[in-house]
C-alpha cells in the first residue's frame, strides 16, 4: 500500500489533489488540522492495483454481436409481434420522401425499443412523439421522444431534505448510500449516514467498511422512533442519506414499515431499482413506491444488463424521474446523472447506422 500526505486549505480541495493524484480509490487513512489553519490528509492506495476505468455501458453493449442477427422472427413471439408492426408501417414507393424519411425512423426506433423489452404502450407512446422530430438522426428523435415522455433529475450536492434510499431486496441500496456519501465528501460537503437495516446479518458491517474509508461514522435507526430522534436531534443541520432494509413492493406489512420511516423525518424517499428486471414487474414496483411518495428514481447495475426497457417502463408508469445510473459495484465508480439523449444512445446503441429496409426484411424473415 502507498502512502502519500496531502496538504490544502480545505477538505474539498485536499479531497479533489488525493483523487487526480490516487484515483478515485484511494482511501483516507487520516486527517487533522494543521498549521496555518490547513487540513493534513494521509491517503493511501494498493500501489500493484492501479485505479480500474468507469465502465460506460454503451461500451459494452457496442462490444456484443448484433443480437438482430441471433433469432428469427418465428423464434420469438416478442419478434413476430414485432414484424407484423413494421409490416404495418412499410412506406409505399411512391410516398413522399418526409413520410420515408419517418417510417424509417419508425422502423428503426420500434425495433430497438422492442428489443429492450419495452413494454407496447411505451413503444407506441416513443414512436408517435418521435414521429413529431424532424431531421437528424433515429436516436435524436428518439431522445426527443423520451425527453417528452420521461423526467430527468439529478441529485443535488447539498439536497434540502435528507435521501432516503427504498426499493426492493438486491436493488443495491447500501452501496448506492456509500456512493452519494463519497461524492457528498469529495465535494466538501458531507452528509450524514444512517442505516436503519438494522436486522439483516451483515448490512450494517458493509457500510461500516465503506464509511471507514471517508473517515466517517454510522449512525443506526433501527426504528421510526429512533429515526425521528436523529433527524430532529441536534445533527439536523446537516442533511443525511438514509440506508433501509429492502422491501418487498408486494407484502402490506414491508411497504407499511417503509412508509412509517418516511412519515418519522423529514426525507425524500429516492427509489434504487436495479436494470435488466422484467419490465412489468418494474413496473408494478414503481407505482408501489411511487404511492410511498417516491418522486425520483436512480438505476443501479446498467453495466450487468443488455436491455433497458424496464427502465423506461418503470420511470414512465410510477410518474417518477431518473435521478442517476450505476454502472459499477465499486464505491469509487459511483453515480452519474442521465439525460435523454444518452439513454436513447442507450437503447440505439450502433443501429442508427442499419437500413431501415434491411431491419424490415429480417423482422418479416
Amino acid at each position: 500500500m502507498r502512502l502519500r500526505t496531502f496538504h490544502a486549505a480545505n477538505m474539498a480541495d485536499a479531497m479533489a489533489e488525493i483523487r487526480k493524484a490516487l484515483g478515485p480509490d484511494a482511501i483516507i487513512v487520516s486527517t487533522r488540522r494543521a498549521a496555518r489553519g490547513m487540513v493534513e490528509v494521509v491517503a493511501a492506495v494498493e500501489a500493484a492495483t492501479p485505479p480500474p476505468p468507469v465502465p460506460d455501458p454503451r461500451a459494452a453493449i457496442d462490444r456484443r454481436p448484433d443480437p438482430f442477427s441471433l433469432h428469427r422472427a418465428e423464434d420469438d413471439p416478442v419478434e413476430a409481434l414485432l414484424a407484423g408492426r413494421l409490416a404495418q408501417i412499410n412506406t409505399p414507393a411512391d410516398a413522399p420522401e418526409e413520410t420515408r424519411h419517418r417510417n424509417a425512423f419508425a422502423r428503426q426506433i420500434t425495433r430497438a425499443l422492442e428489443y429492450h423489452r419495452t413494454p407496447r404502450r411505451q413503444v407506441e407512446r416513443l414512436v408517435r412523439l418521435a414521429g413529431a422530430f424532424e431531421g437528424g438522426s433515429p436516436s435524436d428523435a428518439l431522445a426527443h421522444a423520451l425527453s417528452t415522455l420521461l423526467r430527468f433529475a439529478p441529485l443535488s450536492d447539498q439536497p434540502q431534505r435528507s435521501i432516503m434510499l427504498v426499493g426492493p431486496p438486491g436493488a443495491g441500496k447500501t452501496v448506492v448510500t456509500a456512493k452519494i456519501a463519497a461524492r457528498a465528501a469529495a465535494n466538501g460537503t458531507p452528509l450524514r449516514v444512517v442505516s436503519t437495516d438494522t436486522l439483516k446479518a451483515g448490512a450494517t458491517a458493509q457500510l461500516e467498511a465503506y464509511l471507514r474509508a471517508l473517515n466517517q461514522p454510522l449512525g443506526l435507526a433501527a426504528n421510526p422512533a429512533e429515526l425521528a430522534k436523529t433527524e430532529h436531534g441536534g445533527s439536523r443541520a446537516r442533511r443525511a442519506v438514509i440506508d433501509t432494509a429492502g422491501a418487498n413492493p408486494f407484502d402490506e406489512g414491508e411497504m407499511t414499515q417503509i412508509t412509517r420511516l418516511i412519515a418519522a423525518a423529514d426525507v425524500e424517499p429516492v427509489l434504487v431499482l436495479a436494470a435488466g428486471t422484467d419490465a412489468h414487474d418494474a413496473m408494478d414496483t414503481a407505482r408501489a413506491f411511487a404511492r410511498l411518495g417516491v418522486r425520483r428514481m436512480i438505476v443501479t447495475r446498467l453495466d450487468a444488463t443488455r436491455r433497458f426497457g424496464s427502465l423506461i417502463a418503470a420511470a414512465d408508469a410510477g410518474g417518477l424521474a431518473i435521478a442517476e445510473i450505476g454502472a459499477s459495484p465499486f464505491v469509487g465508480q459511483g453515480l452519474r446523472p442521465i439525460d435523454a439523449t444518452e439513454l436513447a444512445r442507450l437503447v440505439m446503441h450502433d443501429y442508427d447506422h442499419i437500413e431501415a429496409d434491411q431491419l424490415h426484411d429480417e423482422a418479416a424473415q
